[in-house]
């Protein structure tokens, strides 16, 4: 199976919501710890940037096969999480992405793509 990633974004703090923020990220943390200890993911890993004048605040990268994650996105709880992130952070992305040998096969579509309409 391919492996895949998503990546889940949020922007800066809505102010006020500081406190209730760090809870919904502790839980979002422990979510996807419990998929990674029951196998449906094969990892996460969660990313705070340093102040640097964008509106990206911080992401978790979760990786799996794609049909894993699509699952993932499928899930009650990973709703209701995304659903407290918006309620507590600004601009609350899901993405799927491409990493390894996927973002390879990518890049190679895309120059054969190139040389076709170029």
């Amino acid at each position: 199976m391919a492996k895949a990633a998503l990546f889940v974004g949020w922007g800066t703090l809505i102010p006020g919501r500081e406190k209730v923020a760090r809870e919904v990220l502790k839980s979002a943390i422990a979510y996807c710890a419990k998929l990674q200890q029951a196998g449906e993911i094969d990892s996460f890993e969660p990313v705070t940037l340093e102040p640097h004048g964008g509106d990206l605040e911080g992401f978790v990268l979760v990786k799996g096969t794609r049909e894993a994650l699509a699952r993932v996105r499928d899930d009650p709880e990973f709703v209701r999480m995304i659903a407290g992130l918006r309620l507590v952070h600004h601009s609350v992305g899901v993405v799927g992405a491409y990493t390894g040998d996927e973002m390879q096969a990518l890049m190679e579509v895309r120059a054969e793509q190139l040389e076709k309409l170029f």
